[in-house]
């Protein structure tokens, strides 16, 4: 029999914590031995330092192919590299609905990761854009319908590839049609068999059929093909579905074992051999390199008592194996991409003017009331200071002061926000709302700017599903992201230096 703990090393994808060698956690990883490695934001310096460390780590990782080494670099929220030109979140790209945009996108974010010697992206994001509840998926979805996300899926996949990073297209069968976290608690999808097939599915295949080499699972219970268990630990959705209806060949990755969708009710250890029986090849423990090795253990402990049939676990590795020998990391420190007009020519591609004439009048001043905060979702890293509409506005030449206002203010916050702008006399204001059709105080706060400032523009920052609750302001603007690159674009389009020329990426109906 073969080294077990060995073969099972070989089909985790284990985080580690810190953005500095250590000799601890590269003795951790000389005993583990992962297939695999993920960075977060936690890991990162700047270049040359990342690079160092991953170079330090894969090789501590050892084994016949060099680890992986995965990276959560999606654009928008969810972008663990951010060194230099961020790319905007997905649902712009989808809104700017070019597939040679997607298609360079694709190469700019292969170029971050080889730069720093990762080798595996776990993007592009294919989960439909369908519930506008659904925060944690939100903008980095392309949109909700399946041919657009389909096409540019596969163009992401092209450029990823083509640059030298294998594209994990997440999250398999869809994870768009319901509003629950998986990194908080255990979602199910009710769609019919028919409905997901035709809708949901139609993404994956299409990245399918584009050359995608990995996969990543959704943490989902999708009643149609498995009531009892998410599709992560799915023989029916991982093995039926994925390999034996879909055909598809290449490696799939669990998503982080340590979430509670799986956790709380299966537990990280035996979620992971119910992941590897299903039919998953890698699966990922982030941060705990402790419980990495549980896992590993438990995977070689399985395949001893015959849970586990041994074969299963060889094909994982062989998997994880071929990955890796067919995604090399760079011998010699790559060069960053160099395609700094590319996260600018999304985002202004993407605005859309939902209603009305948005353009500021020059004459007057402006203020900007921006409603602010975070509400972790367990995807993105905490996000630090947003860049703000009212400078990009000073920088085009009108008088621009800004309001930070609380994403849920109190009512004393919106009474005093309604006393001072009903103080400020004629002027323009621009209302930035973000995700206010989930917050009650947020919309009361707009409705009463609105009774003060009938002439104001608002602006849905995030996904696009605000505009009805401005449905009195003069005009509606969505970015689709508040990143730089969809700051500076809407800034254009308020001054009337730029016409908006995006689409929208979800059906009108969704804002009616």
């Amino acid at each position: 029999m073969p080294d077990l703990a060995a073969l099972a090393g070989r089909v985790v994808c284990a985080g580690f914590p810190g953005n500095r060698i250590d000799d601890a956690v590269l003795a951790e990883l000389r005993d583990l031995r992962p297939g695999a490695l993920v960075l977060f934001g936690r890991n990162v310096s700047d270049r040359a330092g990342t690079r160092a460390l991953v170079n330090a780590v894969r090789a501590a990782a050892g084994g016949d192919a060099p680890a992986l080494v995965c990276v959560d670099q999606e654009g928008g929220r969810v972008a663990r590299l951010r060194f230099g030109a961020e790319l905007p979140a997905m649902l712009a790209l989808g809104a700017a609905n070019d597939p040679a945009l997607a298609e360079r996108s694709g190469a700019f974010i292969a170029s971050e990761l080889r730069a720093v010697g990762a080798n595996v992206a776990f993007a592009p994001v294919l989960d439909l854009a369908l519930e506008p509840r659904n925060a944690v998926i939100g903008t980095r979805s392309l949109g909700d319908d399946p041919a657009r996300v389909g096409r540019l899926g596969a163009a992401l996949v092209r450029g990823l590839q083509a640059g030298g990073a294998a594209a994990t297209v997440k999250h398999f069968p869809g994870h768009g049609a319901t509003h629950v976290d998986s990194h908080l608690a255990l979602p199910e999808l009710a769609q019919d068999g028919v409905t997901l097939r035709a809708r949901d599915l139609a993404p994956f295949r299409a990245a399918f059929a584009g050359g995608a080499r990995a996969v990543m699972s959704a943490h989902a219970v999708v009643r149609a093909l498995d009531p009892a268990r998410p599709a992560t630990l799915s023989r029916a959705v991982l093995t039926g579905l994925l390999r034996d209806e879909l055909r598809f060949g290449g490696a799939c990755f669990t998503d982080c074992l340590r979430m509670e969708a799986i956790a709380r009710d299966f537990g990280t250890t035996r979620g992971a051999v119910l992941a590897l029986d299903a039919g998953a090849d890698c699966v990922v423990v982030s941060a705990d390199l402790a419980l990495a090795r549980e896992v590993r253990d438990a995977i070689a402990a399985a395949v001893r008592a015959g849970t586990l049939a041994l074969e299963r676990l060889e094909e994982a590795a062989a998997r994880v194996a071929a990955l890796a020998r067919a995604f090399p990391p760079a011998r010699e420190r790559a060069a960053p991409f160099e395609d700094e007009a590319l996260p600018r020519e999304i985002a202004r591609r993407a605005i859309v003017v939902l209603r009305g004439d948005p353009v500021l009048d020059p004459a007057r001043p402006v203020t900007v009331v921006s409603f602010e905060g975070h509400e972790g979702d367990g995807a993105s890293d905490a996000p630090g200071e947003r860049p703000s509409l009212s400078l990009a506005l000073r920088r085009r030449r009108l008088r621009s002061e800004l309001l930070r206002v609380a994403a849920s203010p109190d009512d004393a916050m919106r009474d005093m926000l309604v006393d001072v702008l009903a103080a400020q006399g004629p002027r323009n204001v621009v209302i930035v709302m973000r995700r206010a059709h989930l917050r009650p105080a947020q919309r009361l706060a707009i409705e009463a700017i609105l009774t003060v400032a009938p002439g104001a523009v608002a602006v849905s920052a995030l996904e696009p599903f605000d505009a009805p609750v401005a449905a009195r302001a003069r005009a509606v603007v969505a970015t689709f992201g508040d990143d730089e690159p969809s700051v500076e674009a809407l800034a254009d389009v308020l001054a009337g230096r730029e016409a908006a020329c995006g689409t929208l990426p979800v059906a009108a109906s969704a804002l009616a």
